[in-house]
């Protein structure tokens, strides 16, 4: 009775829309009513609880079934939010993604998303419980499909969650045999029970996902003690019970009003739209765990970074910005115990592993992951922790940072607080060549709502770029840093920098600006010195992180780039397509729009224009022109 009223709200929700998913609200019913009714320790009036489980919806297309469910669960999800299912401003869009005042911790729509989100929630539930040193609490509860398995983030989370020791983590399988293009045998033929056998899973197979007392069974096994992460697989069937069972076509397609007349009549379910039975209501609440919840200790991530600016005031020799980065991180290791984070193979060269890091082990979770070449993973296992109230960072090359663009995408989509911390910026990397030299990357990133992201010039920008960040748990950012080292040019106050772009070098009543960001405004600073020794003005405006400075009131960005201006000059080591949101023209940009060339990082910056003579040069014809149309 409470499976059927669950597929029944859900298809009247798919109709009511004409759009949705039925087959797997359909399919997964029987799954979802055995785990909501009786093990999953979820509460709507204890959400923020520490000791509670999650639930993490990896088939996020599934989200008919979902808000269906929330509602006979108890959440404030209604009936005129089901009928109003996939409609402009409501509640119960195709995909939910995150909304915890609904109850729900992760829905992704891209798949195999949220299976990784689950291995990095599964990770901080065994961190937090060893940083209060209690036992662990609690599971994270997966559901995933073919499609989530197919994906290659798949292979690299499931393949690091046995190695971290993820006992708290199950996984569902509806192993349904069916994708949109049709039956999986000939493109998903491996042997999944065997993949996860050979990653250290335990896996508990061939679940009839439609028989009550064995999908209650291997709840049972599946929660039951373990040190290592669990596989379900439930064998379903997509669309059951209507025309379209077993097919294809019931994946995304509406069943229609007379195959849901048909459907209901099937189930023996003679109840109206969206009419649901209190007894039903009554039954679905009936069997849930009784849990003595605890509630998570707040946290706070501000930092007063007062003194250790006063202390790099005093300190002009050149660094790198990933090493002022490292710096930087060491002070917030100490102040902050929220900060968890790692590397895909490059801790070192990223600058992000401290002497102070406790690295994770299989039976000792610390602060530190080497997640090895996982990007992908590693950023979405980012997101997951996140979720969960922690402020990770996690690091690779900004070049390597297309393998995750998606779990970027995620987080900004999310608004989830993750640091991407990328390094080796542009074709100043070197000899290593265009395969590691980032050209499109700034520009990918910077178009992307709800991320900010900060490309500091030096040790003192960098210090407020994460000041920042850590004052800001409303969505991610990126921190674009050097390999190279760079002088030491700002000596403004914090709040100046904080602003995301202002005035480094010169005068602000010259008529010519030079706007740069990282390495290059070192280069307009040197090419401001030598326009002044020709007699031509300029002064020189650092824009560590254009979102914060685009985001500024009109009067403040007058005030650092007034319409009195004859012209602007940008200069960056990457396309030039973010410039253009400061009405800059094209040829006003000096910029990369091609691939870099192998060779010593400076010689590479020197052939592409990104040094000062090429700054003045630019500079010189722009008023040249701008002279000559004052003669015509």
């Amino acid at each position: 009775m409470c499976a059927t009223a669950l597929r029944i709200l859900a298809m009247d929700a798919i109709e009511s829309a004409n759009s949705g998913h039925p087959g797997v609200a359909l399919g997964l019913a029987d799954v979802l009513c055995v785990l909501w009714r009786k093990y999953i320790r979820i509460s709507p009036e204890h959400l923020q609880a520490a000791n509670r489980d999650h639930f993490v919806l990896s088939v996020g297309h599934a989200s008919a079934l979902y808000y269906a469910l929330l509602h006979l669960a108890g959440f404030p999800v209604s009936i005129e939010d089901l009928k109003s299912f996939r409609q402009l401003h409501s509640i119960t869009p195709g995909h939910p993604e995150r909304d915890l005042s609904l109850g729900i911790d992760v829905a992704t729509g891209p798949l195999g998303q949220g299976l990784a989100n689950a291995v990095g929630m599964a990770a901080v539930k065994l961190y937090q419980a060893k940083q209060q040193e209690r036992a662990p609490e609690g599971h994270v509860f997966a559901m995933v499909g073919d499609g989530c398995l197919m994906e290659g983030i798949s292979h690299e989370a499931c393949a690091l969650a046995s190695s971290l020791g993820l006992g708290n983590l199950v996984v569902a399988w509806d192993d349904n045999g069916i994708s949109i293009d049709g039956p999986l045998q000939p493109w998903f033929a491996e042997d999944v029970v065997k993949r996860f056998q050979a990653y250290g899973w335990r896996v508990i197979a061939a679940v009839d996902g439609h028989d009550v007392d064995a999908i209650d069974s291997a709840f049972a096994q599946a929660t039951s003690s373990s040190s290592v992460p669990t596989l379900v697989v439930f064998k379903t069937r997509i669309g059951y019970g209507s025309d379209w069972e077993g097919q294809a076509i019931a994946h995304g397609k509406p069943l229609g009003s007379a195959r849901l007349a048909k459907l209901r009549e099937h189930l023996q379910w003679p109840h109206a739209s969206f009419e649901v039975p209190d007894a039903v209501y009554a039954q679905w609440g009936k069997l849930r765990p009784q849990v003595s919840y605890r509630m998570s200790d707040a946290t706070d991530c501000s930092v007063d970074w007062s003194d250790y600016y006063q202390m790099l005031m005093q300190d002009v020799v050149p660094e790198a910005t990933r090493v002022s980065s490292k710096r930087c991180l060491a002070l917030l290791l100490k102040k902050c115990p929220e900060v968890i984070g790692g590397s895909a193979d490059l801790s070192e060269s990223t600058g992000v592993m401290q002497e102070s890091n406790t690295v994770w082990q299989p039976t000792k979770p610390g602060n530190f992951i080497h997640f090895g070449v996982r990007e992908f993973a590693m950023f979405a296992m980012a997101n997951g922790m996140a979720a969960l109230g922690m402020r990770p960072y996690v690091s690779t090359f900004l070049v390597f940072s297309d393998y995750g663009i998606n779990a970027i995408r995620m987080a900004a989509l999310m608004r989830l607080p993750v640091t991407f911390v990328l390094t080796h910026d542009s074709v100043a990397v070197g000899e290593d060549g265009p395969t590691h030299q980032p050209i499109e990357h700034l520009a990918h990133l910077r178009a992307m709502p709800n991320l900010q992201v900060w490309r500091p010039c030096d040790r003192r920008e960098t210090m407020v770029a994460w000041q920042s960040i850590m004052a800001d748990s409303s969505g991610p950012s990126c921190l674009v840093l050097s390999r190279q080292t760079l002088p030491q040019l700002a000596t403004q106050p914090i709040t100046d920098m904080a602003k995301g772009g202002y005035k480094i070098a010169g005068d602000i009543n010259a008529r010519i600006a030079l706007l740069a960001t990282g390495s290059e405004v070192g280069c307009a600073v040197e090419a401001y010195e030598i326009l002044a020794k020709q007699g031509i003005q300029t002064y020189v405006v650092s824009v560590p992180c254009m979102e914060r400075f685009l985001a500024q009131p009109a009067a403040l960005r007058q005030g650092v780039l007034p319409s009195s201006l004859l012209f602007c000059v940008a200069i960056e080591a990457g396309c030039g397509q973010s410039w253009f949101h400061f009405g800059i023209p094209k040829e006003n940009v000096l910029s990369l729009e091609d691939f870099g060339l192998s060779g010593k990082g400076s010689k590479v910056l020197t052939y592409f224009g990104m040094h000062a003579q090429a700054i003045v040069d630019r500079v010189q014809v722009l008023l040249n022109q701008y002279e000559d149309s004052q003669v015509e």
